[in-house]
C-alpha cells in the first residue's frame, strides 16, 4: 500500500507536465519573437548552467529566480535583432503567472492527499532554493521532505537521491509513489527501486521508452486525486 508520495517540482508541481524549455519557446512566440528551436534551447541551457552554481539563485524566491533565468537567456540571445526592449518583463510575467496559476490547483491536491494520511515530499534537481519555492507556492505545510539536488549533492536520475528522499519520508521504496514529468529522470530510476510510478505526460500523449515502467499515466496532476480514491492508505 502507498504510504508516501514524492513529487518532482520543475514541470510537475510548477506546471502540468510541460517542460520549462517548451514553455519558454511558446512564450517567445506569443511575444512575437520567432526564434529557431535550437537558439531557444541554447539560451535555455546556458541559463540552466549558470543557475546551477549561482549563489543568489540558491536563495531566490520565484520572481527573482525567473528574472535571473530570463536575463541569462536574453544575454545569450543578445545578437538577435528581433528582441524587443520589453521582452524580459513579458516573459517573466507570463512564466510566473503560469506557475502561480498551477500552484492554486496543486495546493488543493496536496492538502487532499495530506488529509488522506499520506506523507508527501518533493525531490528535485534544484538550484538550492527548492525549499524557498515550496514555501512561496504554499506547498511547504503539506511536505515532510524537501530534497534539493544542489543541497544534498545527489542528482536525478541517480537512484540514490530517491533512496534519500524515501528515508526522509520514513517509508520503504515499495510504499512510495513517485510522480514526475520526466520518464528518464523520474520514472525509470524510481521504478528501479520498486516505487510505484505516476508519469505526468502532460496534455498531449508522449512516446514512452518502456511502458512497463509506468504504473499510472496522468494528463493533469489533478487526476492523481482520483487515483487515490481507489487506493488504500496504510
Amino acid at each position: 500500500m502507498i504510504r508516501a508520495v514524492l513529487f518532482d517540482l520543475g514541470g510537475t508541481l510548477d506546471g502540468d507536465g510541460l517542460h520549462w524549455l517548451d514553455r519558454f519557446a511558446a512564450m517567445y512566440a506569443d511575444a512575437g519573437v520567432f526564434l529557431p528551436g535550437q537558439r531557444v534551447r541554447e539560451a535555455f541551457d546556458e541559463a540552466e548552467r549558470r543557475a546551477a552554481t549561482d549563489d543568489e539563485m540558491a536563495v531566490a524566491h520565484l520572481e527573482t529566480m525567473i528574472e535571473r533565468h530570463v536575463g541569462w537567456q536574453l544575454e545569450h540571445l543578445a545578437a538577435e535583432a528581433s528582441l524587443q526592449p520589453e521582452l524580459a518583463g513579458r516573459l517573466v510575467g507570463a512564466f510566473v503567472a503560469s506557475i502561480r496559476s498551477a500552484a492554486v490547483s496543486n495546493v488543493r491536491l496536496l492538502a487532499e492527499l495530506f488529509g488522506r494520511g499520506l506523507r508527501l515530499g518533493v525531490v528535485s534537481n534544484g538550484c538550492g532554493n527548492v525549499d524557498v519555492l515550496c514555501g512561496d507556492l504554499g506547498y511547504a505545510p503539506y511536505l515532510s521532505a524537501i530534497v534539493d539536488s544542489r543541497r544534498v549533492g545527489l542528482f536525478k536520475p541517480d537512484p540514490a537521491i530517491f533512496i534519500h528522499a524515501a528515508a526522509k519520508l520514513g517509508a520503504p521504496a515499495s510504499a512510495v509513489m513517485m510522480v514526475g514529468d520526466s520518464f528518464d529522470r523520474d520514472i525509470r530510476p524510481a521504478k528501479s527501486l520498486g516505487m510505484t510510478t505516476a508519469w505526468l505526460e502532460g496534455p498531449a500523449p508522449r512516446d514512452c521508452a518502456d511502458p512497463s515502467l509506468v504504473d499510472i499515466r496522468l494528463r493533469r496532476l489533478a487526476e492523481l486525486s482520483t487515483v487515490f480514491e481507489a487506493r488504500t492508505v496504510a
